[in-house]
């Protein structure tokens, strides 16, 4: 009994930690195992491992145990190249940043010192962060490079958005305009820029595949949050409606960082 009730004690004090590493640990269960498996693409033939060979891997991380050539079938493998370095790194960093968020945000749930809208906004900011990083991730994998710097963009600015989310998830953090000003301008920004990109075409003139409108039709959605979530945040701070809770000086600032946000993106995706 003892131990029972000291295994209790040292869940919940270590609660945040086990509850965030155990969201990160499922991601890769839940994105391959669950939707590209089972939902998007489930008429895949499995891997007959007897019979399957690779000439692509160089077998260096195998040392002398192995040589290149073709070789037998590995669970997992990959080159010794820069390219797989920076995988690797982007992938750490990404996992450890993850990790240490929700455990911060989590302790804050639990203290019950959260700041609601915030919290909704950082949850929905999720999705459009794994998606950066997966197409990021992938267009190094496969040597694609035509829309990087496309991804490069949307990836800085939802991360900085994320940034100043994060900094104002806590109920106790004073809710500065300039920061609402930055997740608005961002969310508003994507929302001219996917557009003109691609969701005109995808969500208006409705082609593509059902997966990239539904894609499309997500990522607009949470940029629309984007929007209103911290505008009404805004708006309570200073006892005013959403419609009257920025200046007309605000939002010409937010005008300008929309106008040279398009203006940017556009020429790199012209470029690409």
């Amino acid at each position: 009994m003892p131990s029972t009730e000291k295994m209790k004690r040292l869940f919940e004090r270590h609660f945040s930690k086990i509850v965030s590493a155990g969201i990160v640990g499922s991601v890769p269960l839940l994105q391959i195992g669950v939707v590209y498996r089972l939902l998007w693409v489930p008429e895949k033939r499995p891997v007959n491992k007897r019979v399957c060979r690779c000439s692509c891997f160089d077998t260096i991380f195998k040392g002398t145990y192995e040589n290149g050539g073709i070789v037998r079938y590995k669970h997992l493998y990959f080159n010794a190249t820069f390219q797989t370095l920076v995988i690797w790194i982007t992938l750490l960093a990404s996992i450890i940043v993850t990790y240490e968020t929700l455990s911060r945000l989590l302790g804050l749930f639990r203290k019950k010192k959260i700041r609601w809208r915030m919290f909704i906004l950082f949850v929905a900011n999720l999705y459009p962060n794994y998606f950066s990083l997966w197409a990021f991730l992938n267009y190094i994998n496969d040597g694609f490079y035509e829309y990087f710097m496309h991804q490069i963009f949307f990836t800085t600015t939802e991360l900085f958005s994320t940034w100043n989310i994060v900094r104002m998830c806590s109920a106790e953090a004073d809710v500065e305009a300039w920061r609402i000003k930055t997740i608005v301008a961002i969310g508003c920004m994507h929302i001219v820029i996917g557009v003109v990109d691609q969701f005109f075409e995808q969500l208006i003139l409705w082609k593509g595949d059902t997966s990239q409108q539904m894609r499309s039709l997500l990522l607009v959605a949470l940029d629309v949050l984007h929007v209103v979530l911290p505008l009404k945040e805004l708006a309570i701070i200073r006892n005013s409606t959403l419609k009257s809770c920025l200046t007309r000086r605000e939002m010409g600032e937010i005008f300008i960082c929309i106008l040279f946000g398009f203006i940017v993106g556009n020429s790199i995706f012209k470029d690409a």
